[in-house]
Order: structure tokens, then C-alpha cells, then sequence
């Protein structure tokens, strides 16, 4: 009685395990097809796609396009190609159309390269003699071993504007050298300052120690007198 009314019901256990039975093989049927598909290099198609193409494949509607018939025209001819438009822009002129233009004229010799400074360099040459007051690094160094020297060579033969040699005191001229060298000094001092050390250390180093050798034979004639 219960088995009789289950399968009124739609709960008969041995029809359930028949339909799922015939769905396993069917499914296992439907990928081994996809499988050799997917092998042969083809992509199965969606189901809406599938239902798209059967429903146009079943229908007989025609488009404007596909109903339409083919006339042939009469009297026309080929129609004409138009040249491309980047034709009608003008384009530069070749030389034979200047030298046309220009009655053949030529050109003389160009004249010849000099070297030039260029605006940059111009911007930092002034930026510089801003920094030292209209002058370069190189013109104050020049214009102070200049002087310095003068003085020095004056002092030593006695002449020019200086002192004679005889009469300047070795203390003076001990002075005058320290005065020399404290100068130079400063000079490298501004110039480390302003980032052009590099440039003047060795020369200044140079020069002090010439006049500190200067001091060391004042100091070796004064133990001999």
C-alpha cells in the first residue's frame, strides 16, 4: 500500500535510481563528445547560440538587402578615382624650382666660422663677476700674483716704488712675506667658498710655499749676520 501510493506521489526509489542512472551514461556520453571536439580543434557551440541558429535556419524573413534585386546601370561608366587629397597641399620646393625662381642665382662662399661664446657661458661669465665685483676668479688672481710679485721683485732689488733692500728692516720684510701669504690665503678662501677650489689650490699652495721658503732664508741671513 505505501509503495502503491509513493509511486502516486512520484517517490518510487527504483524509477529515481533509473533516471539517475540514464542521466550518468547520458552525461558521460556528452563530455566524451566534447572532449573529442575540444582534440579535433572545435568549440561547441552555446545553447542560445544553437537555438539562434535554428530559429533563423526555420524562419523565412529576408532583409531589405537580401530582398533586393541587382540592376544593372545603364550608360554609366567606370566611375572616376579621385587622386588622394594629400596632393593639393602645398609641399616645399625643390632646389631647381628656387634656383627657376630665383634666375638661377648661386649663393657666395659662407663666411668663416668664429667662435662665439654662447649665451649660456655669457649668463655664467656674468654671474660671476657679479659674485667679485665685475671681475673674474681668473682676473683677481692674475692682478694679485701680479702686484704681489712686483712688490716683491721691487723690495728685493731696491727699486720701483718700494723701499730700497738696504734699508727695509728684516722684520719688515718678514711682514711683507706674511702679508703675502695671509693674502693668498684668502684668495683660496674665497675660492673654495664660491666652489672653484679645485681650480687655484695647487697654484696658491705653490706660491705660499715660496714665500714661506722666503722666510726660511731670512731667518738662515739674520743667524749668519
Amino acid at each position: 500500500m505505501k509503495r502503491a501510493l509513493a509511486r502516486l506521489n512520484g517517490d518510487d526509489r527504483a524509477r529515481r535510481a533509473v533516471g539517475q542512472r540514464y542521466s550518468e551514461v547520458n552525461r558521460t556520453r556528452v563530455q566524451n563528445r566534447l572532449q573529442e571536439q575540444a582534440a579535433q580543434g572545435l568549440v561547441p557551440m552555446r545553447p542560445d547560440e544553437v537555438d539562434a541558429a535554428r530559429k533563423q535556419q526555420a524562419s523565412t524573413y529576408k532583409t531589405n538587402s537580401q530582398r533586393g534585386i541587382n540592376v544593372p546601370r545603364v550608360g554609366l561608366g567606370p566611375r572616376y578615382e579621385r587622386p588622394p587629397a594629400v596632393l593639393f597641399v602645398p609641399h616645399r620646393r625643390t632646389g631647381e624650382e628656387i634656383r627657376e625662381a630665383n634666375d638661377n642665382f648661386e649663393p657666395g662662399p659662407l663666411p668663416a666660422y668664429v667662435p662665439t661664446q654662447s649665451s649660456e657661458e655669457r649668463k655664467d661669465d656674468l654671474a660671476m663677476r657679479n659674485q667679485f665685483s665685475g671681475k673674474t676668479p681668473q682676473e683677481i688672481i692674475s692682478l694679485k700674483l701680479a702686484a704681489a710679485q712686483k712688490e716683491l721683485a721691487d723690495a728685493r732689488r731696491g727699486g720701483g716704488g718700494g723701499r730700497a733692500a738696504q734699508e727695509a728692516t728684516p722684520g719688515e720684510l718678514r711682514n711683507q712675506i706674511a702679508d703675502e701669504v695671509a693674502e693668498r690665503q684668502e684668495f683660496l678662501d674665497t675660492m673654495v667658498a664660491a666652489g672653484k677650489g679645485a681650480e687655484y689650490e695647487a697654484e696658491i699652495n705653490g706660491q705660499i710655499a715660496e714665500r714661506l721658503a722666503d722666510l726660511r732664508r731670512l731667518d738662515a741671513l739674520e743667524k749668519n749676520d
